[in-house]
């Protein structure tokens, strides 16, 4: 009788991700959506979606062309499917499968998927929240594209989180359900962007799909979102939000200067935090604003956020 050969594979915590995919049937989703482009693919589009997200929770950040290289050790019919192998997982197969993703709409698919996860975790999505952030690049790219095509990002210089003004970047502005932090909507835009301007123009044209399909009570986002013609969207359609004010505003200015003769109650459930709310306009559009005061974090301290008063 001949020797047993016995083969050893690396599972690791991807064993994990896999099986959260498998319970979310996140390849099954895609796959009932999206045609498979070849009938001679061994691994369809949803599978190659499982694979990439492997891959980039498997704290590698593998590129395309080095897929193989990173499933070659793994037990990839555990993971992904019977019958596929690592020289399936190359990149043109996951560029088609992007390529497809981009034609089906990926934004739109997305937001469905995630809706999906949400619910079949059963988060309890009381809030949205709204932030935008930048990424800076290296090397050197062409500015000359044309500044009228609304679908190009320019990277170039702009305000930078990261504290590095010399060099280009790009902005992602990203919405988030409060409980887990899961994605819902993600946009990716020029360097030099406003969040002003991207905040009214996501409220404006995705804010109600999210609040219908999540049935979120309020939109959470900082001082950008408070701009005159951003509270007036917001009321229009009866959207709660919290934010911070900008102590340029009147209100802010005249609550800061009397805080001290306000009077102050305590915070249920936080010792040494105290609050006091008064009702004021701001862009034709009710809130109360309300200042928080911490003693133990600092003297004086105080924090202000404004939310509608329906």
């Amino acid at each position: 009788m001949p020797p047993f050969q016995y083969q050893f594979k690396s599972l690791n915590h991807l064993s994990l991700v896999a099986a959260m995919c498998r319970e979310l049937k996140i390849a099954e989703y895609i796959d009932a959506r999206i045609t498979n482009d070849s009938d001679v693919r061994n691994v369809t589009i949803g599978q190659a979606v499982v694979e990439m997200i492997i891959n980039g929770l498997g704290f590698t950040g593998q590129t395309l062309y080095m897929f193989p290289d990173f499933y070659e050790d793994k037990p990839i019919d555990r993971l992904i499917g019977e019958g596929i192998q690592a020289e399936h997982l190359n990149d043109k197969v996951l560029g088609r499968a992007l390529d497809s993703l981009y034609d089906a709409g990926i934004s739109d698919l997305y937001l469905h998927l995630a809706v999906k996860v949400i619910n079949h975790l059963k988060l309890p999505c009381k809030a949205l929240n709204l932030d935008g952030t930048s990424f800076h690049v290296d090397g050197g790219y062409n500015s000359n594209n044309d500044p009228d095509d609304l679908k190009c990002i320019h990277i170039c210089r702009g305000y930078s989180r990261e504290h590095r003004p010399d060099l280009k970047q790009v902005v992602l502005q990203l919405m988030t359900e409060n409980e887990a932090g899961i994605p819902v909507f993600m946009a990716p835009a020029s360097g030099n962007v406003n969040d002003k301007t991207c905040f009214q123009e996501i409220i404006k044209n995705h804010l109600s799909c999210f609040r219908a399909a999540l049935n979120s009570r309020y939109l959470v986002a900082d001082a950008a979102l408070y701009v005159a013609e951003t509270l007036q969207l917001l009321d229009d359609q009866k959207q709660r939000f919290i934010s911070r004010v900008p102590l340029n505003i009147k209100d802010a200015k005249q609550l800061v200067g009397k805080a001290s003769a306000v009077s102050l109650k305590p915070v249920e459930g936080y010792e040494d935090y105290y609050f006091a709310q008064v009702p004021s306009t701001y862009g034709d559009v009710g809130y109360r604003l309300t200042d928080q005061f911490s003693e133990q974090v600092h003297s004086g301290c105080s924090r202000f956020w404004s939310g509608d008063c329906s």
